[in-house]
């Protein structure tokens, strides 16, 4: 009996992921990468989204999308990973997280997300923008996030909501995936 309950208990260790070593990982609030280099702050920006076009509504086609805009036409952070590895300090796992494909623009990002009647969640990523993700606890307040697939070169956002009490105002921290 004994030698079962032990071999079961090797069975789960050995099934467990090894723990990722985040020594040195900045204690502010913050979405985290490990480079070569060391720890690297996703920026973070405030994601709005704003009604794209009036004019449909005022002719009675009905809305169009609404669309968020990043600063500049890449992210400054630039991984060369297509299936990287975040850390988040000071997010809970209900704080809803999204990780969504960003459309380059000459001097922006965009973000587009269709309108809902309901004002407390009157927009939403398309699923087409939406990659899954698995999200973690590695302790000590930190999320691991990561991908469940590859990504394809290209700009991203990590998304996910300012504070639970305040579902319309979101943060996103942007990356870019470069091809090989």
């Amino acid at each position: 009996m004994r030698f079962a309950g032990f071999l079961w208990l090797c069975v789960v260790l050995a099934a467990q992921s090894p723990q990722a070593d985040l020594s040195g990982i900045p204690e502010s609030r913050g979405v985290y990468y490990h480079a070569p280099s060391g720890w690297i702050g996703l920026p973070a920006n405030t994601l709005m989204a704003f009604e794209n076009d009036s004019a449909r509504w005022l002719l009675g086609f009905g809305h169009s999308d609404a669309i968020a805009e990043i600063p500049g036409p890449h992210s400054a952070v630039q991984i060369p990973s297509s299936r990287p590895i975040f850390h988040l300090r000071g997010y809970s796992g209900a704080n809803a997280l999204y990780l969504v494909r960003d459309t380059p623009k000459l001097d922006y990002r965009e973000i587009r997300m269709p309108r809902e009647r309901d004002f407390n969640n009157w927009a939403r990523f398309r699923s087409q923008d939406l990659v899954d993700l698995d999200v973690s606890s590695a302790g000590n307040g930190i999320l691991t996030v990561t991908p469940k697939t590859d990504l394809k070169p290209g700009e991203y956002a990590l998304v996910s909501l300012a504070d639970p009490a305040m579902r319309g105002i979101r943060l996103s921290f942007d990356f870019g995936i470069v091809g090989r």
